[in-house]
Order: C-alpha cells, then structure tokens, then sequence
C-alpha cells in the first residue's frame, strides 16, 4: 500500500466556514485516501494562514515539503488553492514533485498531477486563482477609498489626526493635528523619517498608541496628510 500524506489549510476568513474547515478537509483527504486504497501517514495542517504565503514558508507547509522529499509518496489536497494561489509558488513546487517522483492529486479539481495534463491543468488553476486573489485585493482597496472619501469607519483604529464621531465618521482631533503640523515643519527643515520621531520624543509628544515614536508611523502618517 502506498503511503499519502494530506495537507489542509484555513486563512482566518475561512475558519467561520464549517465548508472550508480543516476537518471538512480532512474527512475529504481520508475518503479519497480510502478510495484509492492509500494508506495515509500523516496530515499536515496550517490554521489561520493566507495562501498568499508560498507554501514552504508556512509552519505546516515546511513540514509537509520536507515530508514529501523523504520518499515517493503522494500528496492530497481537498482543493488545489490549499497549496497555492500564485502561479509561481505552484509551478517551482509541482516542478520539483515531478523530478522527484512525487504525486500531487487536488481532489476537487480532479487533478492528477501525475501526467503532463494534469500539470498542465493545475498551472492553469493557479493562474486563475492568483487573478480572483488580484481581483478581490482590487475590489476592497476601491471600498476602502470610497469609504475614506465619505469619512467613514474602516478600521478598528482612527488614524493619527483623527477621531471616531457619531455614526462612525471621522472628525479632526486639535492635539493630533497640531502635532502633523510639527511633523511637517521639522519635515520642511530637512529631517529624516527617524529624526522627526526623535525629534518628537525627546519633546515629550506621544503617539496615539505605545509609548515611543517608529519613523515607520511617522513616514505613514506624512505621506497620509501630504498636501
């Protein structure tokens, strides 16, 4: 009998979605495993991460990269975009499963990346995945601007300047202001990212969150207020 090993992953959207769980995915891996007579060894699981993430620098993922090099075994994945969503995160892997022997099987997709069609097929997959991904990053970052645009809440956070009002809606904090004014004079006189935040602590300015200014917030909420 020929030993399977599984992987399953949720991003931390997913995990509501009893359809996309982990151990939804799991029943789905050992019936195939059943099915198909394998005996599966092990079953690799990364809970709450992003498939934007290429599959050998997720926790799981390493593992199961490392545990598939070990020998000739077949890899079962309930849904293709388990693994991947970038075309070449699944090109290099599925390349290198293919030089070492190694059998990729997505269930739902129906792929067997054991012949060049099947390959051919989950490249194609990816391709498409990796658009709906672009496409889905493009469709709330325009959300977000219409909202910001309109004043209205889109985080948990008001950013520095600026307080939550009635509804939700964003109005002018005075001390905050006056503190992005300060920003851009010491700007104008020709200090650093760094040396603004310096500049600040050492005045006894605080920031609206933690005790010291990072020249990262500093540079963010510049370029936020620029005019």
């Amino acid at each position: 009998m020929k030993d399977a090993i599984g992987y399953v992953r949720v991003s931390s959207e997913e995990q509501a979605d009893s359809g996309l769980g982990l151990e939804a995915q799991r029943q789905r891996i050992a019936a195939y495993c059943t099915m198909k007579g394998l005996h599966l060894a092990e079953v690799f699981e990364d809970p709450g991460v992003s498939a934007g993430k290429p599959l050998a620098t997720r926790p799981a993922g390493s593992k199961l990269l490392a545990a598939a090099r070990k020998g000739k075994v077949v890899v079962v994945v309930a849904k293709l975009d388990r693994l991947f969503r970038s075309v070449a995160d699944a090109a290099n892997v599925i390349d290198d499963f293919d030089k070492r022997g190694i059998q990729l099987v997505a269930i739902a997709e129906n792929f067997d990346m054991t012949s060049p069609y099947g390959r051919a097929m989950a490249q194609m997959a990816s391709v498409f995945a990796e658009l709906e991904r672009a496409m889905i990053r493009e469709r709330t970052r325009s959300a977000m601007s219409v909202k910001r645009a309109r004043g209205e809440r889109i985080s948990g956070y008001a950013p520095f300047g600026w307080d939550f009002g009635p509804g939700g809606r964003l109005v002018e904090n005075a001390r905050e202001q006056k503190i992005i004014d300060r920003m851009k004079r010491l700007q104008a006189e020709g200090l650093s990212f760094r040396g603004i935040a310096v500049r600040l602590d050492g005045e006894g300015i605080r920031p609206k969150r933690g005790k010291r200014w990072i020249h990262t917030t500093v540079k963010t909420i510049l370029a936020r207020n620029a005019a």
